[in-house]
């Protein structure tokens, strides 16, 4: 057989240059690495008594005494399918670690600032309490669209003297019902009457939203989401009847930041006249064993809500609006009414029959007895303006969660007791107890006047700033 002229690593030590006649059966260098077998030394043969070859590795390099130490068996297949698994398995654990431990930050809803409360009472002023024209007899408050009852006035001026009586129209029979004309003007429901009422909107027709703009870092979309979130707030803790009659605080609490759960639950659950846990600071509402809606009905006064951006992740929108509430003493349990007003004798009958010939004296007094008993005990309807002037603070995640932070509440009511307690309640004061001088409720952290003359304080003038100290009610109710 033939083979090449020369081998691959040259020719054989001491070739004399003839034809080796044993050339075509020397083994060359590269030959015997590649062979996949090898015969042992003779010091290997002697001192192992094994087998006479071994087996190489089937890379085909190396020594035989290098290639010991690779193989028993399988060359370099089981060292890739090792590498393959470590390499699987680490894709996998890094897989895992980048679901669990992504590198973006998670926003955390709710992560808010805690609420400052002020809740400053403005005490009657010298035209005392304000008062509607239209007064109601006991049980007949109404609390919707449609008249419950109609009742004639008690006669004479529009007044506030704290003598104890309601004051009432002079001539005619205005209707109790609770519809207001969103229009302005002269009503026929508890607010007939009301001077400056063409400044007056009905319910959420008072909110005005302003020209809406981007931010350096919240778009347009943002800004008017943020804005619609305040103004639905301020419709559930301002105007919604269940919160006023405190009767429910989920529908407020629904557009509070979780990271405010805590502080709100507190406010409601243990309100504190300490500036922090006041119910009144996050919502409006009234005691409902002592007072009730004269009208479901709501007035807002001019008001404005303004946004800026407070920094990148923060923005802050502020609101304030005066709202006015149609309010009535609630009727007792004990209490039964005498008589029902339709049957009321009127005061010409009663003197007909006192004065009639023939009767006695004693029938005389058991008939105007009677006619006495007959009366019905007319409730007063008192107008209490309360001014919240609210600052916010939404982020992004805020926005997106249609939620608020509530950072500030500066809340003025009136007409009030300066000593009464109004963090759980506000406490309108009525004719009754205002003559009485009664104060029930008093707070032990109550914050008396900061003078013998408090500064007169109208909570429809926004361009003044709220009072830390209790004020005197003025304006035009």
């Amino acid at each position: 057989m033939g083979g090449p002229t020369e081998p691959p690593e040259g020719g054989p030590e001491g070739n004399a240059g003839g034809e080796d006649e044993f050339r075509s059966v020397v083994f060359d260098e590269s030959f015997i690495r590649a062979a996949r077998i090898q015969e042992l030394s003779a010091s290997e043969r002697l001192s192992s008594g094994q087998r006479a070859v071994r087996r190489r590795s089937g890379r085909g390099g190396g020594s035989g005494e290098g290639s010991t130490h690779h193989g028993h068996g399988g060359g370099g297949l089981p060292r890739q399918a090792l590498a393959l698994m470590l390499l699987i398995g680490f894709a996998f654990a890094t897989a895992v670690y980048m679901g669990v431990r992504h590198p973006y930050p998670t926003p955390v809803s709710g992560v808010a600032a805690n609420l400052s409360v002020q809740i400053i009472p403005l005490q009657p002023g010298p035209n005392g309490i304000p008062t509607g024209r239209a007064t109601l007899p006991p049980g007949t408050a109404t609390t919707g669209s449609k008249p419950t009852t109609s009742s004639k006035p008690t006669g004479g001026s529009k007044t506030g003297s704290p003598s104890g009586s309601s004051s009432a129209s002079g001539s005619g029979s205005p209707s109790a019902s609770a519809s207001a004309s969103p229009s302005g003007g002269d009503t026929t429901g508890p607010f007939a009457g009301l001077p400056g009422q063409e400044f007056l909107a009905v319910g959420d027709q008072g909110f005005n939203l302003p020209n809406t703009r981007h931010t350096d870092h919240f778009t347009h979309d943002q800004v008017l989401a943020a804005l619609t979130t305040v103004q639905d707030y301020l419709k559930a803790s301002s105007l919604d009847p269940e919160v006023l009659s405190g009767q429910d605080t989920d529908a407020v609490r629904l557009w509070i930041s979780p990271g405010q759960y805590p502080q709100f639950d507190q406010s409601v659950s243990r309100p504190t006249d300490d500036q922090r846990h006041e119910a009144t600071g996050w919502m409006v509402r009234f005691d409902p064993t002592t007072t009730q809606l004269a009208t479901d009905e709501v007035l807002v006064g001019p008001g404005k809500i303004t946004y800026s951006e407070l920094d990148a992740q923060t923005l802050q929108v502020t609101s304030d609006y005066t709202f006015l509430y149609a309010l009535t003493p609630k009727q007792s349990a004990s209490a039964s009414p005498s008589a029902s007003p339709s049957v009321t004798p009127s005061p010409s009958s009663t003197a007909a029959a006192s004065s009639t010939p023939g009767a006695s004296g004693s029938a005389g007094a058991s008939a105007a007895g009677g006619a006495k008993a007959a009366e019905p005990q007319v409730q007063p309807v008192v107008y209490f303006a309360v001014r919240r002037s609210l600052t916010y603070w939404l982020t992004p995640d805020d926005i997106m969660s249609r939620r608020v932070q509530l950072v500030d509440s500066v809340v003025q009511a009136g007409a009030t007791s300066c000593q009464v307690d109004q963090s759980a309640y506000l406490e309108p004061l009525f004719p009754q107890q205002h003559a009485s001088g009664s104060a029930a409720k008093a707070s032990p952290t109550a914050r008396p006047s900061a003078s013998a003359s408090p500064t007169g304080i109208d909570p429809f003038d926004h361009q003044s700033n709220a009072w830390t100290v209790c004020g005197t009610l003025q304006g035009n109710l």
